[in-house]
């Protein structure tokens, strides 16, 4: 079982990196944050990195992914169809396979 400590330590810090999300972080930042958590298995880390991924990727016409990177709420369909439209550099596609494989996964695949 979990120690309480450890926990509020968890949720302490998924809040502080959530919050980062409404300051708007550069590329380098967000590149940097994503190489710090790629490879963490735990739940909340891996949805955490999700959302700091959409943050990244978004602009004003990706609704779904503002969404879910400012409050965690996923709209599985329009934040799908938004991943199949969007344009970013080569070195950020594999941002957006892994934001794909993330809601795949917790969705439980394309309806």
């Amino acid at each position: 079982m979990t120690s309480p400590s450890i926990t509020n330590g968890r949720n302490a810090e998924r809040q502080e990196m959530t919050s980062a999300l409404t300051q708007m972080p550069t590329k380098d930042e967000t590149r940097r944050a994503i190489n710090l958590v790629v490879g963490l298995g735990r739940p909340e880390l891996q949805k955490t990195l999700a959302q700091v991924i959409a943050g990244a990727i978004a602009d004003a016409d990706h609704t779904a992914m503002q969404q879910f990177a400012a409050t965690g709420e996923v709209d599985t369909e329009a934040l799908l169809d938004e991943l199949d439209r969007v344009e970013v550099p080569f070195e950020e596609e594999a941002w957006v396979d892994a934001l794909a494989r993330y809601v795949l996964f917790i969705s439980g695949g394309r309806q």
